[in-house]
């Protein structure tokens, strides 16, 4: 079957400075390896001029990790949450104040991502305190996180003339509450809540696998990942669109860590230190591993996807391409 091969890439610095000419670096290199494009995670910022907007195919939104509580309490939950922290970085991390700046927050999002006219554009679908990356004593169920996110991207959507978004949103799976994909009467629920009809759904395997610490190996992932394919609804199965096709089998790690709690004097950190001790630790969980295996075809087999975005965590482009050469290879 006939689909888009995108890889991953940012605005950040630490992507583009990855190439010697920068942008036409990154173009150089998506004719080279014969690859569609890329899947671009902008920032708040108006999109700069030099970013070659014909190999941006994909739109990932920044993600707010911890949003909910503001979202529903506004700035009490905003001084509670993140007491040392300036405007800037609140915005970073959900958006805003309140729930009203976390509509034009979003809203501007989607405007920026619409500019380069791409298939669509990703956001997560999911809320956890840092806390509760490490402890998973979770304020928010599933249910609740999803349908707080579904009516603030309906209000943000009734922000344009036609309550459309602008731009096609895909709305990604994650490990923690939100959309985790494992109940289908949780996800059928999240889609009947939604109240405008411009969205899809974003697979990322390697999420998907990271709710199971039980797998231990490619087989077992792959054959969780399709049963839990096959048990969505049809109407949800089709709406499964595009994939971050990564292998994630953290398992180990995440049973040592629930046993061992906290890093070391956690409570003397501030938000920013914690924040970082938080991503460091997510990053051992969801590995962005490519495929070793040639069942990985079965995935695609199943989903039928429009793009493959191929999604690894790599120190530099060489280390990259040795991933995505595996992952391709055993895709043919």
């Amino acid at each position: 079957m006939s689909y888009q091969n995108l890889i991953d890439f940012s605005v950040h610095p630490s992507d583009v400075d990855r190439f010697d000419n920068k942008w036409e670096g990154l173009k150089e290199y998506i004719n080279t390896k014969e690859l569609d494009g890329v899947e671009l995670l902008i920032g708040y910022d108006h999109p700069s001029d030099e970013i070659p907007k014909e190999v941006v195919k994909s739109i990932h939104l920044p993600f707010w990790v911890t949003w909910l509580d503001v979202w529903r309490k506004g700035e009490e939950a905003a001084k509670y949450y993140f007491p040392d922290v300036n405007n800037d970085y609140l915005q970073f991390c959900c958006g805003g104040r309140n729930a009203s700046e976390m509509v034009q927050t979003q809203k501007k999002l989607w405007e920026n991502a619409s500019l380069f006219n791409p298939a669509h554009a990703v956001i997560h679908a999911a809320h956890v305190e840092l806390d509760h990356a490490f402890s998973r004593d979770f304020t928010y169920k599933n249910t609740e996180v999803s349908s707080n996110l579904a009516e603030m991207l309906n209000r943000t959507a009734q922000e344009f003339t036609d309550g459309e978004p602008p731009v096609t949103l895909a709305i990604e799976n994650l490990w923690w509450p939100g959309l985790d994909l494992l109940f289908p009467a949780e996800v059928d629920d999240f889609a009947g809540r939604l109240e405008f009809s411009n969205w899809n759904v974003l697979l990322d395997t390697g999420h998907l696998m990271n709710t199971n610490p039980a797998l231990r190996c490619e087989d077992e992932a792959i054959d969780f990942v399709l049963d839990r394919i096959s048990r969505l609804s049809k109407d949800v199965q089709a709406k499964i669109k595009s994939l971050h096709l990564n292998c994630s089998l953290s398992g180990e790690y995440q049973l040592k860590q629930i046993q061992n709690g906290f890093p070391q004097d956690w409570e003397k950190l501030t938000h920013r230190e914690k924040y970082s001790a938080a991503r460091k630790h997510v990053l051992q969980i969801d590995q962005h591993l490519p495929f070793q295996s040639e069942r990985v075809k079965e995935i695609i087999a199943e989903v039928q996807p429009e793009i493959v975005v191929h999604e690894f965590i790599t120190k530099d482009m060489d280390e990259f391409t040795e991933k995505l050469e595996v992952q391709r290879n055993n895709l043919m």
